[in-house]
């Protein structure tokens, strides 16, 4: 069966899914040839070029894919909104044309690109926080609940599987979009490469550059308002006010909207010397940092699988997170959970990670437990869901 890989739009300031599928593209590619399928990888040129130069599969080609332009995205709106649209617009998108014109089979969106096909597709879903959180102006404001919605509700239930990462998200899909239990495959989100195969050990002058102390708490998370920083600050005040030593507070990711609210919150709060804005960081110095962390503290409230908890666990840093739905099933015992709207019970944890033992304990149990699940085997889950399809589509041309 000739397979179509499409990969979306890779930028490593998209944080955690440029992570997730860059590093499932790595583990495919490295198992591609023990299949009898052929497949094709359809992205843009940049990334087609960086592709084609490092070498490929006997079995994996490459297909340019120009980024869909507000046409694109205007006439794949329309479609979801009103179906009849797509009867009178026969037209199919740049992606499907491309898939046709190379007789593509089946397409396996790798990331979150809500495009809906003709050709029979499996699906991957992060999360569906617009209907869990739809609170949050990330997924509310500016008609994005709506235009979220309008496409998931059609991608996935005309999807030949979908793959998400945890029972609760499997739970959530059949709950909100009533899809069948056995349409639906459990694949985790696998440990990151970069931190399992980590050897770069510069860690003390990339945080002299910084400018940090010896003892701080990581918390990398790009400045959504479901990122929960607020709260986190609040558990620092709470430590101040019981007289216990404040930790320093290192905050890296993108500003989506919501980073001047958090400085001003750290000024208000009296903080503001004990909190450090980083910005975007590259992968060899996030990686420095987490090795150099007290701990990784993760507050966010939305799941159900989140990616910084597995590089820490890689990269031997302690981790406390949110005990929001899915994170014990992500995180088993390697972590010490607490409730993200509560600062008390955040700043609590702080203090039981710092107590003797404790901390070893939680390295040594994350170190185990990163190794768990690997983007070769994530690849090798997406191989069985073809091998299940390829029976079923080969009964049309």
């Amino acid at each position: 069966m000739h397979v179509g890989v499409f990969l979306g739009e890779l930028r490593p300031e998209l944080g955690g899914g440029y992570t997730f599928v860059t590093d499932v593209l790595e583990g495919f590619l490295g198992i591609a040839d023990r299949s009898n399928h052929r497949f094709s990888l359809f992205c843009q040129p940049a990334i087609a070029d960086r592709l084609l130069s490092s070498g490929l599969p006997a079995n994996v080609r490459v297909v340019r894919l120009a980024s869909r332009g507000r046409v694109g995205r205007a006439v794949a709106t329309l479609k979801h909104v009103l179906p009849v649209f797509g009867l009178l617009w026969r037209r199919p998108s740049a992606l499907e044309r491309a898939a046709l014109a190379h007789r593509v089979e089946l397409m396996w969106f790798v990331g979150g690109f809500f495009d809906t096909l003709d050709i029979p597709y499996v699906a991957t879903v992060w999360d569906v926080q617009h209907l869990t959180h739809p609170w949050f102006p990330e997924v509310s404001s500016r008609w994005r609940w709506e235009y979220r919605e309008l496409f998931l509700q059609r991608h996935l239930r005309r999807a030949t599987a979908v793959i998400t990462g945890t029972e609760v998200g499997r739970k959530e899909l059949t709950f909100f979009y009533r899809l069948p239990e056995d349409r639906i495959h459990i694949l985790p989100h696998p440990t990151p490469s970069f931190a399992l195969n980590a050897t770069s050990r510069n860690d003390r002058d990339i945080v002299e550059r910084f400018g940090l102390p010896d003892r701080f708490l990581l918390y990398p998370a790009q400045f959504w308002a479901h990122k929960n920083h607020v709260n986190l600050l609040l558990a620092m005040k709470r430590l101040e006010g019981d007289s216990h030593v404040v930790p320093d507070l290192v905050l890296v990711g993108s500003d989506k909207g919501n980073r001047r609210f958090v400085e001003d919150e750290a000024k208000k709060l009296g903080l503001s010397h004990k909190v450090h804005f980083l910005g975007f960081v590259s992968t060899e110095d996030l990686m420095a940092l987490y090795r150099s962390a007290e701990a990784l503290i993760y507050p966010s409230f939305s799941g159900p699988e989140n990616l910084p908890p597995l590089e820490a666990f890689a990269l031997e840093c302690p981790v406390l997170a949110s005990d929001f739905p899915g994170a014990r099933e992500q995180l088993g015992d390697a972590a010490l959970l607490f409730d993200p709207g509560d600062p008390s019970d955040m700043a609590k944890q702080i203090l039981r990670m710092r107590e003797e033992g404790v901390r070893a304990e939680l390295v040594q149990r994350g170190k185990a437990r990163s190794s768990h699940w690997t983007s070769r085997e994530f690849a090798e889950g997406v191989l069985r869901i073809v091998d299940e399809i390829e029976p079923k589509r080969r009964a049309w041309r």
